[in-house]
Parts: C-alpha cells; structure tokens; sequence
C-alpha cells in the first residue's frame, strides 16, 4: 500500500512521529513531501538511509499528483500556514485522506469538529484531544467513531533507555529538563518558578536542553538566577544524559498544545522522578504521588523540588514507577498496529473529493482563524480591519494584550508566521503589527 505523508516539515515531535512510523512499517511503502525547506534534517536523513523517499513539494501540480497516485494519504497537522494552502489546493482530488493531528487541539491551535468531520479518518497523538471542552457530544461521537489514538512517539522502545542505577547525590542536585523553550509551550513564568526553587535550596543546578530563546534568556537573568542555570542547547545525545539527572522538571503554558510529549516520556522511561505542571496532557501520563509529582504554583514546585532533594527513598520509587508505566504503555508496536488499524479501515472505503475549501476558507487569514476558538476569532477578524493609519490603532494595540503569548510569537501558528508566509494578505500584517506592538507595550 502506497502512503503519502504531507507535513510541512520534519522537526521536533512530529519528524520523530512520522520517520518512526515509516520505518517501522515494513508491510507499506511510506512516501514524505514536505511543504517547507527543513531547517533540521536529523529525521529525514533516518528516512533516506531507511529507503523512504522525503521531498521538498512546494509546487501545486506536484502535490496534486503526489495526492492522485498514493492510497491513503495523511495529513499531519499542527496549524501550520503552508497545511491549509495544501489542503486547498487537493480539494478536487478523488483521495482517501487521513488527518494527524500533532497538538492536543484543546487550546490554540484548537482543532474544530467541523475540520476533523471533513477527512476521512483521524489519528490523536494524546488521549486528552478526546475530551474536548468545544465539541458538543454528537460531534464527539461522530470524530470517535473513525479515529483513534496513535501516538507520536516514532520508533520509542521505553525498555531500551537506559536506567537510572543510583539514586543518591553526592553532588549538587542536578535538575534537568528537555524540550521547547518558547514560551508557546513553555509555562510563562519557567524562571520565577525556577527562583522560587533555588531560593529553598541553594545546591541545586538546572540544566536545561533545548534551542534557547532570547526571552527565557532574558528571564534568567532579571531573576538573578543565572549561575544556578546552565544552558546546555540543542542535544542529541539525550538517553545519556537523562540518567546522570536526579530529578526531571515538565512546565507547560497552562494553554498548551502538548500532546505525547516525547521528552517527558524518555525521561520516565530513564527512571527519573518527575515534577510537571498539572494540565490535561501532563495528566493521561502522569499519576500524582504515584510515578511522579504535580506541582500548580511555583510555591508547590518549590516544595516538590525540595522533598525530593531530600528524599532519595521517594526518588527511586516514583523513578522505578515512572519506568515500569512506560515500558507498560507506550510500546511503538502496538502504536503501529493502531495506526495500520485506521489505514486499513480507510483502504475499504473509495476515494472522493473533500471539500477543505468550504471548512478552511480560501485566504490565508480566513486559514489563520480557523484554528483560533469562536471567540479569538471573533475578536481578531475585527482587529485585522485596524491599520496603523487609524485614529484608534493605540486602543487595538492595547486590546490585544489579553491575547495569550502563542499569538505573538514567532512561529508555532503565530500571527506573525502567517503573515509571513502570506505577505499580500494586509489583514494579516495588520494583525501581526498589532501583536508586536502588543507584545512590546506590556514587556
């Protein structure tokens, strides 16, 4: 069976999820395109040395015919501009297309009922997308009736992590984390909540992974915290350096986009007593009190932080809960044969023509909204009116500062990544100006 995967391209989670479920399964023939030139390229070279073919498809013609001549076709998406241009432009296409989906659809980028009803199929990469507080129980049903939960965690083997062996420190307590550093995901106040901690217990180090914003940079070093933090950058030797950690810390934007969150689960797998936050995510994995620990304000991430600093007995037994649970749950077999399930499933039906234009819009801003609740759009279609030559431009600058960080930053959806990538839409500039300029007025 021929099986295209249209992304718009092959980083962070989603690159793992997609190049792990192309080279495992050995009964289809998987084919990439990608929307967009990839600044990392560590999976799609694991592909091509795996014989699976990645192209760069930028041109219509090419995805159309990418689109005609596959079986089954999936759309894998995180609200990126470049997907819904795509989408558009395959509507007359006869096809069999499956959706996966790579945030949990909770927040923004909110995954509507109308948007999952229009594809055939649909795979979740986080049991919490289920329970999504915008369906009404019929569109609940309908999306649960062809869709199922399909991991993104690529080739994951939990029993082939290295363990945790010793569990006392005689050393600073080395603290670490792995994963985003845009406060898009991060939780907005990462550096007060890391102060609060130090503050308890001098003798701790962070040690933090990941491509460095300058904003949690900045942060660091307003708390005054910078010699307790070490930035360790991007790195791809993970399962060595998670086990010489003695505690692992998970903060998320309480309006994340989260969903199998690759990092935490490797960390438990390694053994690692874990301090989350506690949202919808975080919680079908972890179990307070059992193989990890919650914490709801900085004052309780303290006193976690603290009790196992000073516990090495809780340590070991939440690390060793923590490693059984994910060799138990998070197998990449079984995750394959759920996602086997769903295309064999879609392979009985006939293609057919899916009308992306009417559920999406036609322009970019109209792209842009889609993902946005009722509400944000609402408000934000009636900011895109304002231009900088208006009388009362300050006033939509000023309103927009409720917006949540995720609007205003660089990339993940952001207003300012699609206006990028859609410079003629003025609406779009308008907005994105107004976001800045937001952005800047309530730093």
């Amino acid at each position: 069976m021929k099986i295209l995967h249209i992304a718009a391209h092959m980083g962070a989670g989603a690159g793992k999820a997609i190049s792990g479920m192309a080279i495992s399964d050995r009964e289809n023939k998987h084919r990439i395109i990608l929307l967009d030139r990839p600044e990392k390229s560590d999976h799609i070279i694991r592909c091509r040395q795996s014989g699976i073919e990645v192209l760069i498809c930028t041109e219509k013609e090419q995805i159309k015919r990418e689109v005609s001549e596959a079986n089954v076709v999936v759309v894998n998406w995180w609200h990126h501009p470049l997907t819904y241009k795509a989408l558009t432009e395959i509507s007359e296409i006869p096809a069999r297309i499956v959706l996966w989906s790579h945030v949990n659809g909770l927040n923004y980028p909110v995954l509507k009922p109308e948007f999952a009803a229009g594809f055939d199929a649909c795979m979740f990469t986080s049991e919490a997308s289920f329970h999504n507080p915008d369906w009404k129980d019929a569109d609940r049903a309908g999306i649960q009736e062809h869709s199922d939960l399909v991991y993104g965690m690529g080739d994951f083997q939990p029993q082939g992590f290295p363990a945790k062996q010793r569990y006392n420190i005689t050393h600073k307590i080395r603290i670490g984390y792995v994963g985003s550093l845009d406060y898009a995901k991060l939780h907005p106040d990462f550096a007060s909540w890391l102060k609060a901690a130090v503050e308890c217990d001098k003798n701790i180090r962070f040690e933090i992974a990941g491509d460095l914003s300058q904003a949690l940079s900045d942060d660091v070093e307003k708390m005054g915290i910078s010699e307790y933090v070490q930035f360790l950058g991007f790195r791809t030797d993970i399962q060595e350096l998670l086990p010489s950690w003695d505690i692992f810390i998970y903060l998320l934007n309480p309006f994340n986009f989260a969903t199998t969150e690759n990092a935490l689960l490797e960390a438990m797998a390694s053994g690692l007593p874990v301090v989350a936050s506690d949202g919808a995510v975080e919680r079908t994995i972890i179990e307070d009190g059992e193989n990890g620990l919650f914490a709801s304000d900085q004052n309780t991430f303290a006193q976690k932080i603290q009790e196992l600093s000073e516990n090495m007995e809780l340590r070991k037994a939440l690390g060793r809960k923590a490693r059984e649970d994910m060799i138990e749950k998070y197998d990449s077999e079984r995750n394959r044969f759920r996602f086997d399930a769903v295309i064999n499933t879609v392979m009985n039906n006939p293609k057919k023509t899916h009308d992306f234009k009417t559920v999406v819009g036609e322009d970019a801003l109209r792209w842009f909204l889609s993902g946005c609740s009722r509400e944000d759009a609402e408000r934000l279609e009636e900011l895109s009116e304002y231009s900088k030559e208006n009388s009362d431009w300050k006033e939509a600058v000023l309103s927009a500062g409720g917006f949540e960080g995720i609007y205003k930053g660089r990339s993940k959806g952001s207003v300012e990544q699609f206006s990028r990538y859609y410079p003629e839409d003025k609406r779009l500039k308008n907005l994105a100006r107004i976001m800045k300029e937001s952005q800047e007025a309530f730093i």
